[in-house]
C-alpha cells in the first residue's frame, strides 16, 4: 500500500468518525513498535491538514530492563528528529501487579491509563491517539467471544472512548498490521521490536501467533476480516440497544436509586420476557457505572444478581446482594440502592447543570449552582453545612459538573499550593473519621476534582476578579 493510500485512509477515518477536532492538541501513545511508529508518522503527515499539535507519550513499564531503557531513549530520539515534545513516564508494573493481585497485563493497562491522564494534563492535550489496528480488533473479538461476552463486549475496541475525562481515539483500527509494516519499510522508517510480543504464554500473543493462523488455515482464510465485520455490525445493534436503555435509565433513576415502579407500565422492561431482561441488564450496568461501582460489578454475574433483586420486587424487605469490590445492591420496596457494603451509597450523586439544582438524598444534602459574579473562598469544616465556593465560568465552558462521593486514588490540585494531594490525605489532615468520608460530596469536571466542601477549590478554577463571570456553588442540608 502506497503512503498516499494509507494516509488518506487514516484521514478519512478521522473525519468520518469525528475522532479529532481541528486545531486540537493530541497526545500520541508511542511504544516504539511498528504500530505506534506508523501512527506517529501518519499523524505528523496529516497534522498540517488537520491543524493538530502532537506530543509524544512513552511509558517505561519497568519490565524489560535494558531493552525498556533503550525504548525510552528511542522515543526521545524520534521526538527530537520530528521536532515534537516527548513525555517519558516510568512505572513499576510488576510491583503494581503484586500489590493489586492482578495480572501483569492488567497492571500495565492501569499504569498506561494513569500515565496518559497525567501526561495529557501536563501537555494540555484533549485526546490521546492509540495505535490499535484491525488485527488487535480481530484478536479482541475472538477472545471475548470465547469468554461468552454480550454485544457490548463483542463490538470490540471502540474507535473512540472517554476514560476519566480523557478521550482515547484509534485512527488505525481498520488498518491491518501487515499494511502498516509494509508502508514503514517502503518509507524507510525504522521501529523497535519487543521480544515479549512473541511470548505465547501471554493469551493475546497465543491468539495472534497460534489460534488465528490455525483458523485461517482450517476455517476461513479471511477470518480476521470476518471478525472485524461482525464487530462493526454488532456495534450498530449495540448502539441502538444503548439508546433504548438510556431512555429507560432516565425513567428509572432517582438520584442514586433505581425505581422499578417507575417502569411498571413499560412493556419494553417486562421482567418476564427475554427482551425485557436484556434491556434491564443494560439499565443496571448504566446505574452501577454512574454510581462509580468497580469494573467487576459490571460483569455478567453481578448484574444477574441485581436483576434477581428486581424480579423479587414487592416480595420482601431489606434484601441485598454482594458485588465485587466490597459493594452491594440493596432493595427496599420497589427501589434499589448500591454502594460500598455497610457504608453510605456512593451512588447518591449525578450531573449538575449550571444553573441547576441536584438532590443528594443518600447524603441528606442538596446542591445549588448559579451564575453569579464574586469571589467566595470560604473554608469551613468538612462535613459541616452550608458550604459555599465560587469557580470561574470559563473553565466550565459547556461542560457539566458532576457530584459524587470520593473514590480511593482521588486527587486534587489545591489552589494556592503546588502539586496535588490525595483526598485520603486531605481527610486525614482534617480529622474526618473514616466512617464519615463517604458522606462528603466531591465536585468534578472532565475527570478532575474541582472542589471538596470544607477544603480548597482546585488550581486553575479560582475566580480572580469580583467582576469575572463565575459559578457559585452551595451545599445545603435537605
Amino acid at each position: 500500500m502506497r503512503e498516499a493510500d494509507i494516509a488518506e485512509r487514516v484521514h478519512a477515518a478521522i473525519r468520518q468518525h469525528g475522532l479529532l477536532d481541528r486545531g486540537s492538541r493530541v497526545l500520541v501513545g508511542f511504544s516504539g513498535g511498528a504500530d505506534s511508529t506508523a501512527l506517529l508518522h501518519l499523524l505528523c503527515a496529516l497534522a498540517p491538514r488537520l491543524g493538530l499539535t502532537l506530543v509524544i507519550a512513552h511509558l517505561h513499564h519497568g519490565i524489560r530492563g535494558r531493552a525498556a531503557d533503550e525504548d525510552a531513549r528511542w522515543a526521545r530520539k524520534i521526538g527530537r528528529k520530528l521536532g515534537l515534545r516527548t513525555i517519558i513516564g516510568r512505572a513499576d508494573v510488576p510491583a503494581l501487579a503484586r500489590r493489586a493481585g492482578i495480572s501483569i497485563e492488567m497492571a500495565a493497562r492501569q499504569a498506561r491509563n494513569a500515565f496518559f491522564l497525567s501526561a495529557a494534563r501536563r501537555a494540555r492535550c484533549s485526546a490521546v491517539a492509540l495505535a490499535h489496528t484491525a488485527d488487535d480488533q480481530a484478536e479482541t473479538v475472538l477472545m471475548r467471544l470465547a469468554r461468552g461476552a454480550g454485544l457490548e463486549g463483542l463490538r470490540g475496541i471502540a474507535r473512540s472512548s472517554v476514560i476519566e475525562g480523557l478521550r482515547r481515539v484509534r485512527p488505525l483500527r481498520d488498518v491491518r498490521r501487515a499494511d502498516l509494516e509494509t508502508w514503514l519499510r517502503r518509507s524507510g522508517i525504522a521501529w523497535r521490536e519487543d521480544e515479549t510480543n512473541r511470548d505465547v504464554s501471554i493469551l493475546r500473543n497465543r491468539v495472534r501467533h497460534q489460534i488465528l493462523p490455525l483458523l485461517e488455515a482450517e476455517l476461513n482464510p479471511r477470518v480476521r476480516e470476518a471478525l472485524c465485520r461482525a464487530a462493526d455490525l454488532l456495534e450498530g445493534d449495540n448502539a441502538l440497544l444503548n439508546t433504548l436503555a438510556e431512555t429507560r435509565f432516565a425513567q428509572a433513576a432517582r438520584g442514586g436509586e433505581l425505581d422499578v415502579a417507575a417502569c411498571a407500565d413499560d412493556a419494553g422492561l417486562d421482567l418476564e420476557s427475554e427482551g425485557g431482561r436484556a434491556l434491564w441488564r443494560r439499565v443496571i450496568r448504566k446505574w452501577l457505572a454512574a454510581a462509580g461501582a468497580p469494573a467487576g460489578a459490571l460483569e455478567f454475574e453481578p448484574v444477574e444478581r441485581v436483576l434477581g433483586l428486581l424480579r423479587c420486587a414487592g416480595r420482601g424487605k431489606g434484601m441485598a446482594v454482594s458485588l465485587p469490590g466490597n459493594w452491594e445492591a440493596r432493595r427496599s420496596g420497589a427501589r434499589l440502592r448500591c454502594g460500598a457494603a455497610g457504608r453510605p451509597a456512593p451512588g447518591a450523586g449525578g450531573r449538575l447543570s449550571v444553573p441547576g439544582r441536584l438532590a443528594l438524598p443518600g447524603l441528606g444534602l442538596r446542591v445549588i449552582a448559579e451564575q453569579r459574579a464574586g469571589i467566595v473562598r470560604e473554608r469551613g469544616k468538612m462535613g459541616h453545612y452550608p458550604a459555599e465556593a465560587s469557580v470561574i465560568s470559563r473553565m466550565l465552558g459547556r461542560r457539566c459538573l458532576r457530584v459524587r462521593t470520593w473514590r480511593p486514588g482521588d486527587r486534587i490540585e489545591p489552589w494556592g499550593l503546588d502539586g496535588s494531594r490525595k483526598l485520603q490525605d486531605v481527610f486525614t489532615d482534617a480529622k474526618v473519621p473514616r466512617a464519615e468520608r463517604d458522606c462528603i460530596p466531591v465536585f468534578e469536571c472532565g475527570g478532575r476534582v474541582v472542589w471538596v466542601p470544607g477544603y480548597r477549590i482546585a488550581r486553575g478554577w479560582a475566580v480572580e476578579s469580583e467582576r469575572a463571570p463565575a459559578v457559585r456553588l452551595r451545599v445545603l442540608k435537605q
